[in-house]
């Protein structure tokens, strides 16, 4: 997991939920997801590529953990080494989602699904109680602000 996702901006973290959300295959069209994930082949899970570990492959679970409708705030950043970054501020529910899904989660794996492709995996060490997540893996900045209005403008 060389990147994981971003956790050092203003006390940014990733927590997940097990077991709600949307269901089914990645969508190519949804901006952003949140999916339970393993590196070992799991049966009805959704096999895909890697891009936070190119070559890479992770089985993400059938549901979306979370999903761009959790989103209430969402834009691009540059962070301290001028890489761009895309700063999401969950909604109450989604925000709910995300404290729950934590406890749930410790000790396992999570993936940031962005426009269908895997761009962060990281394990959650700890329940987690904050609302806010940065995610890397964007080639340009431009690419995280388009991101950013696609979630915005999918609520």
């Amino acid at each position: 997991m060389r990147r994981l996702l971003g956790l050092a901006a203003a006390g940014v973290a990733l927590v997940a939920l097990a077991g709600c959300g949307s269901t089914g295959a990645i969508s190519q069209s949804n901006p952003f997801e949140l999916r339970g994930a393993t590196t070992v082949p799991t049966q009805g899970w959704i096999k895909a590529e890697n891009s936070d570990v190119p070559g890479s492959v992770v089985y993400l679970a059938p549901r979306a953990l979370l999903d761009a409708s959790d989103v209430q705030r969402a834009t691009a950043q540059k962070d301290a080494a001028g890489r761009a970054i895309l700063l999401l501020q969950f909604s109450p529910s989604g925000t709910a989602r995300l404290i729950a899904g934590s406890r749930e989660l410790v000790g396992r794996q999570i993936a940031a699904v962005v426009e269908g492709r895997v761009t962060n995996m990281a394990t959650v060490q700890e329940p987690l109680t904050i609302n806010t997540m940065a995610l890397t893996g964007f080639k340009s900045f431009d690419e995280a602000t388009r991101v950013a209005h696609q979630i915005s403008s999918s609520r």
